[in-house]
């Protein structure tokens, strides 16, 4: 049987098709943006870099960030206006941050070290050895790593006690063969000092060792070394005190979080790894890690390649699935940007997604400024200032 319709009612079933199609647009758009409506927005505020400049970019939860090339630092505000300026002239810097307090200098084997807070310029060092490694804490502590004819020598200082050292040791090669110091960490308080080594001898094994940094307070009969811990055929990846009495410690096996009380190491809880760490960062008291592929060859009991964790001191605090190897990850705000080339997702504490982007240009960083819907984006030779607004027309011009 045929059916013959009428022109008003191939004209109704049109405008049915019309508003279909309309509310499916609605929606798809509702889903690429958020179900707030929201979407990031160039603000125009920014600024430009060479792109061999080895620029490189810090922010803690503030509208400024640090902004880092081979001529110099500089603290920037998110309209892209400079607070201060600080030059120097390095061949590969390389800043590493606690907070507020940021350290920079030579990547490899340079000589002086400067450190930095959000008013400028705190204090430099310079060293007659080679430096292999430098760190900081969050009350401006500088622990280093240097180079000795015959072996290595560990050092702190602090812009309060200027032009001397708060803790030296030094490591002999004829005393502990294929033993080397690979990380330094101080306590906030200036109390404790870590001290992890790789020892080469037993298939690259990590061991952790515990100082009083003034040896005065140490137990009387003791050189200042309270506690040490071993971790055979497990290798380094990371340390740092969280909080004044704690202390994490990552291998390539597992996650192990101790806590110091009364001059003595005690065990909080331990998270096995079975899984390479592709991406890890740190922010206060959290910290968070995507998981890489598999070390188990039948990948059992491994995550996703992917998968972010995050914890804080209580263990883990949620996950959220990429569902494809991250290529970035940071940290602000109790907060985390994960990105696989040039797709984000913005997650909170317990791995809930608060919105995505997807960058029309190659992003080399992206970092939350004061809060979770402004976000500084760099890109190989420009970084701009985005905030989530409104979504009219467009959201403005991407990076180059």
């Amino acid at each position: 049987m045929v059916m013959h319709m009428s022109k008003k009612g191939i004209l109704l079933i049109g405008f049915i098709i019309f508003c279909v199609a309309i509310a499916v647009q609605f929606i798809f758009d509702l889903t690429s943006i958020g179900a707030d409506d929201l979407r990031l927005v160039n603000t125009g505020h920014g600024l430009s870099y060479a792109v061999d400049a080895n620029a490189s970019f810090h922010s803690n939860n503030t509208r400024f960030f640090y902004f880092v090339t081979r001529t110099g630092v500089r603290y920037v505000n998110d309209r892209g206006e400079t607070r201060w300026h600080e030059t120097f002239n390095l061949t590969r810097p390389h800043m590493t941050a606690r907070g507020d307090i940021v350290a920079i200098g030579e990547a490899d084997r340079g000589r002086t070290v400067s450190v930095f807070n959000s008013s400028g310029l705190l204090y430099s060092e310079t060293f007659n050895n080679s430096v292999l490694g430098f760190f900081i804490n969050t009350e401006a502590y500088l622990s280093t790593i240097q180079q000795l004819d015959s072996g290595f020598e560990i050092q702190v200082h602090n812009h309060t006690r200027r032009f001397e050292h708060l803790f030296r040791k030094q490591i002999f090669q004829a005393d502990r063969p294929m033993e080397i110091p690979v990380a330094v960490d101080v306590s906030n308080s200036g109390r404790y000092i870590a001290i992890a080594y790789l020892d080469l001898n037993r298939h690259l094994s990590t061991t952790v060792e515990f100082w009083f940094i003034d040896p005065s307070v140490a137990p009387i009969g003791t050189d200042g070394l309270f506690a040490g811990r071993e971790f055979p055929d497990e290798t380094f990846i990371n340390m740092r005190f969280i909080a004044d009495d704690h202390f994490l410690i990552i291998t390539d096996s597992r996650i192990t979080l101790y806590r110091i009380a009364d001059n003595t190491l005690q065990d909080v809880w331990t998270e096995n790894l079975y899984n390479r760490l592709d991406q890890l960062v740190f922010c206060g008291n959290r910290f968070a890690y995507v998981s890489g592929s598999a070390t188990n060859p039948d990948g059992s009991y491994a995550d996703p390649v992917g998968k972010v964790n995050i914890f804080d001191l209580s263990g883990r605090t949620g996950t959220f699935n990429m569902g494809r190897r991250a290529t970035h990850l940071s940290m602000s705000n109790n907060s985390v940007i994960v990105g696989a080339n040039r797709y984000f997702h913005a997650l909170n504490a317990q791995g809930t997604s608060l919105w995505h982007h997807n960058a029309t240009h190659d992003v080399r960083d992206m970092l939350f400024l004061n809060d979770t819907d402004t976000v500084l984006i760099a890109g190989p030779n420009r970084a701009y200032v985005w905030r989530r607004q409104r979504a009219r027309g467009d959201a403005g011009e991407e990076i180059e």
